[in-house]
């Protein structure tokens, strides 16, 4: 198809001088032939073959091939500035900016810009990859990535509204703790979510004097502390205290009593959804029915430790047994770090956070890695973007993407993915090997025969 098209280009650059030189010649003939009969000179000598007639027509050949040469160049010019070039991938000239600078972003608004559009970018096809190129990848994220703003900005306002009811509920019921603003966490928040919007992270910090708990790191899990009271604290903490260790499970249990009566109470009688409580990992869930028309969104709050410039969330160690000293630890958590990293890494009409939603997307939707999970696929990307500094515009999308892909067949093959800011906790450690090896012989087969398009169809 594209040697077709290459030889039809050939022939419009040459058949437009020679079509001129044709016409002129003709033209230039005509002249010859019937002259001006007014002119008497012209009259007397008036002869076919004269020297004087061969070089009319030798002049209109010239004029219109030159005619047609020129036709050829604005023809070229016009092409290389409105049109798809098919040497090199341009931006249509004064294309708005897709990804808006940090400046531009709210600690909230992390995904409130648009995804681009077929209409924004002139990307032209990548000949040399049959399989791939921008514009099915950008085709894919605009149908079936994209979340309409319209009902992400619904969603995040029923969000705010508890946000701030369970807010003001938790200092009244626990006024001896300090409250700082509640921190919105998760792909919502960093401008990678995918699908839908109905999943939200919040995070509720309780600011605590560094003199106060001691940070144990000792303990030889990577990622994970103890923290246990000094003698400076007193008994205000005492009923989240075992021995000397701060319990994220006593932590925990006592948010989950609040946010229940918060739910079968009065402290929210909102007739335009309802709400119900579950758990799931380190997470007291709320889960919200919208009246209007039935969808679900769920609410993830995260109880957390604030201690000097460190942030510490329940979340139990996977090994932990009821009464051994795992029950105690406490996860360092990086989402500050990792949402502020998201939110700044894009500059204008570059593609890092769109390609982790194409990743995202891929993950839901493919069962071949649906073993794998979001933080798989973030922690990838901040390794990647590290790795490779430029070439992140969206003309880069489709190399950027057999980059991202070559890196989780690296880690899944070597049960092996460093966590981005503690590159000692090892993502893949709890995995079992076989289900990670089918993930990489799955990808390694999509490799080896250029079928890329197939993650995306």
């Amino acid at each position: 198809m594209r040697r077709n098209e290459e030889k039809t280009d050939q022939i419009d650059l040459l058949g437009w001088p020679a079509i001129g030189a044709i016409v002129g010649a003709f033209a230039g003939g005509i002249s010859a032939l019937f002259p001006d009969e007014t002119n008497e000179n012209d009259k007397k000598e008036k002869t076919i073959g004269n020297n004087d007639n061969a070089k009319k027509v030798m002049t209109g050949a010239l004029t219109g091939a030159a005619i047609g040469a020129g036709i050829v160049e604005i023809s070229a010019a016009v092409s290389r500035n409105f049109g798809d070039d098919p040497i090199k991938d341009r931006v249509i000239p004064n294309a708005r900016a897709i990804a808006p600078s940090s400046d531009d972003r709210s600690e909230d608004s992390g995904d409130s810009y648009d995804i681009p559009t077929l209409e924004t970018l002139a990307i032209a096809p990548s000949y040399n990859d049959r399989s791939l190129n921008n514009n099915k990848l950008l085709r894919f994220l605009n149908e079936d990535v994209r979340i309409l703003q319209e009902n992400r900005k619904k969603s995040k306002e029923v969000v705010n509204v508890i946000k701030d009811k369970l807010h003001r509920l938790l200092q009244e019921k626990l006024p001896n703790l300090k409250f700082e603003a509640f921190i919105y966490s998760g792909s919502s928040y960093e401008g990678v979510k995918v699908v839908n919007s109905d999943e939200f992270d919040i995070m509720i910090p309780i600011k605590i004097p560094p003199s106060w708990f001691q940070v144990d790191e000792s303990n030889g899990i990577a990622g994970f502390s103890l923290i246990d009271k000094t003698y400076i604290c007193g008994d205000r903490f005492d009923k989240y205290l075992e021995g000397m260790h701060f319990s994220p499970m006593a932590m925990k249990r006592q948010f989950q009593s609040i946010i229940h009566k918060f739910i079968n109470g009065k402290a929210d009688n909102s007739t335009y959804y309802k709400m119900t409580l579950a758990c799931k990992g380190p997470a007291i869930t709320i889960k919200v029915t919208k009246s209007i028309d039935s969808k679900e969104m769920c609410i993830d709050c995260v109880p957390a430790l604030k201690i000097g410039d460190q942030l510490f969330v329940a979340k139990a160690y996977p090994q932990q047994q009821h009464d051994d000293i795992y029950s105690f630890l406490w996860r360092k958590s990086f989402s500050l770090q990792e949402k502020d990293l998201l939110n700044t890494m894009d500059g204008k009409n570059e593609c890092r956070r769109d390609l982790l939603r194409i990743m995202k997307t891929i993950q839901l939707t493919n069962p071949q890695i649906r073993m794998l999970i979001s933080y798989h696929l973030k922690t990838i990307l901040f390794h990647l973007n590290e790795k490779i500094s430029g070439g992140w515009s969206y003309h880069d999308l489709h190399k950027r993407f057999k980059d991202f892909i070559d890196d989780l067949i690296e880690c899944t093959s070597s049960k092996h993915l460093p966590n981005y800011f503690c590159p000692s906790v090892n993502l893949l450690a709890e995995h079992l090997m076989q289900p990670l090896q089918e993930v990489s012989s799955y990808l390694q087969r999509i490799k080896r025969r250029n079928e890329y398009e197939k993650l995306i169809d």
